[in-house]
């Protein structure tokens, strides 16, 4: 339970994998085929408005896809995990319309368009976690967070911090110079050294805190995660509400 909510923390495994994942943004490709998504919900904790249903949301995943029917104002998020004895690999597949993306490099404010995120911690208590973002056309963001108090007001953000041997990539299937609603998703791959997080590699068994997210910024703006963080208006950085990452 999350001390916080009372509310239940999800749990998910991460496959053990032989095979390293060659990083290239293509999520139909081993692993990926063969583990089942998590989706990302409302970071709000309500339930999602006018949602396709589960065999809608996986036909979007696929390499031919078409536009999600505009009748679906929710937009699925779906992650894959798995790790090896060196890295924790994530695969993050946005079903999106309307794909965009406004800065590139490295750390710029892309938490303020359109994105995917992790929050990481080794640690049972994740007072101290890692934040790692992407956005479609390839920006990213990375820093390490101390939160001794699990607040936003008193969290201390060193961007200076690197994922050292950081690997990510990103596919679009759509044109990032058109604005037309004819787009159909995102995907951004990632294999993350487990050095890097200055940790060894995980036991079977071993459990790790970590949440998952997504901005995007279509109408209203939809935010998602996979433990919901209950708050409103949206705030991903509340680290009680992270939940099990659970390596097999």
């Amino acid at each position: 339970m999350s001390e916080a909510t009372g509310r239940a923390l999800p749990e998910l495994r991460c496959p053990r994998i032989r095979t390293p994942v060659v990083i290239d943004g293509n999520p139909h490709k081993a692993p990926w085929l063969t583990i089942p998504p998590v989706w990302l919900v409302p970071s709000n904790g309500r339930p999602a408005r006018d949602a396709p249903p589960a065999d809608v949301a996986i036909a979007q995943l696929a390499p031919a896809a078409t536009p999600l029917d505009p009748r679906w104002r929710w937009q699925p998020t779906a992650v894959r995990v798995a790790y090896d004895g060196v890295q924790l690999y994530v695969c993050f597949q946005s079903v999106d319309r309307d794909i965009w993306g406004r800065d590139a490099g490295r750390n710029a404010p892309i938490y303020d368009e359109e994105v995917v995120e992790m929050f990481l911690s080794p640690e049972a208590d994740p007072i101290r976690y890692v934040e790692l973002e992407a956005n479609p056309r390839g920006a990213w963001f990375e820093a390490r967070i101390e939160s001794p108090d699990r607040q936003r007001q008193t969290m201390r953000v060193d961007r200076d911090w690197v994922c050292a041997g950081w690997q990510r990539a990103v596919r679009v299937r759509g044109d990032l110079a058109r604005r037309d609603n004819q787009h159909v998703w995102w995907c951004a791959e990632w294999a993350i050294p487990f050095a890097a997080l200055g940790s060894a590699p995980p036991r079977p068994g071993e459990r790790w805190r970590a949440n998952f997210f997504r901005i995007d910024r279509a109408g209203d703006g939809q935010f998602s995660a996979w433990s919901p963080t209950l708050a409103d208006p949206p705030d991903f950085h509340v680290p009680d509400r992270f939940g099990h990452l659970v390596f097999a």
